[in-house]
């Protein structure tokens, strides 16, 4: 008997735990607690459970939640506003790039754009275009005409007449260079190699310095995951490694794949710009992954 008004009053015991049984039941259940250990302890879990913790919000909980979220939202400001600027700065420097990439004259075109004048020792060149001139021994002299995307679009390609030698300097030979793998034609003097020409390649120190930048990464990322399980190790790591990668990624913006070019001392000051930016935005997107961002 005792265990069938067990189970009937355990049946109860929710609703006498929440105060909505009618005094008779009341009186019945506490009589039967009096006597029944088990029953007890089953009220006991039942009022366990239904208590929940009364939490006090102060003032300076208020303040300090408020703190936060306006310091959450600054982050988040300040974090859109440096990738902005770095996306910005990219696009900037890669728009530069293009419009004013040299866009080199062949030979077969020069004659309509170059014209040379010889006064009292003084060489001059008249043409219509940029220039590149250099002298590459005594007395020898290069010089390449090129358009670029800008000046075509503005309109702006203009004519110019330059003094080869100001100071009367020693002028032989001047070269047209048409910088497409053609050779170099002699446009004054005489061609100082009597049964041959010049042809003047492409530089390759790009090339170099790609190489050793893949060489580079190569070895911090060895280092890298020698040293994986040590944390600020690895965070240092990984911030020198992010300087070649950037490096590799400026070199593919600015001049592809290709490693060799006519213009590499241009380029190269154009890759290193650019590489500002770019490693700018890989750390902005690290700390944001480590928390420097996060909430």
């Amino acid at each position: 008997m005792n265990k069938i008004n067990c189970n009937i009053v355990k049946d109860i015991l929710p609703l006498y735990a929440d105060n909505i049984v009618s005094e008779d039941t009341k009186k019945l259940v506490e009589e039967h607690l009096l006597n029944c250990n088990d029953c007890k302890k089953e009220l006991s879990l039942l009022k366990s459970d239904l208590e929940t913790p009364t939490v006090v919000i102060t003032e300076k909980d208020d303040i300090a939640f408020l703190k936060k979220i306006g310091l959450d939202i600054k982050k988040k400001r300040v974090f859109t506003a440096m990738l902005s600027a770095t996306i910005s700065a990219i696009v900037v420097i890669l728009s530069f790039a293009y419009l004013t990439a040299p866009e080199y004259i062949p030979y077969t075109q020069s004659s309509e754009i170059i014209t040379v004048d010889e006064n009292n020792n003084s060489v001059t060149l008249s043409f219509v275009g940029e220039y590149e001139l250099t002298q590459s021994e005594q007395g020898i002299y290069n010089i390449s005409i090129y358009n670029t995307a800008w000046n075509e679009i503005i309109d702006a390609t203009k004519s110019q007449t330059i003094t080869v030698n100001p100071n009367n300097e020693e002028v032989n030979t001047i070269y047209y260079v048409s910088n497409g793998g053609e050779e170099d034609k002699v446009i004054y003097g005489k061609n100082p190699i009597s049964n041959g020409g010049v042809i003047t390649l492409p530089r390759l120190f790009l090339n170099y310095y790609i190489t050793l930048d893949m060489l580079i990464t190569f070895v911090l990322v060895v280092f890298f995951l020698i040293f994986r399980k040590r944390e600020k190790v690895k965070a240092i790591i990984v911030k020198i490694l992010i300087v070649p990668v950037s490096y590799f990624v400026s070199h593919v913006m600015i001049t592809g794949f290709n490693a060799t070019s006519y213009s590499a001392t241009r380029d190269f000051y154009l890759i290193l710009l650019l590489v500002i930016p770019i490693y700018s935005l890989f750390y902005i997107l690290y700390k944001k992954k480590h928390s420097k961002f996060r909430h």
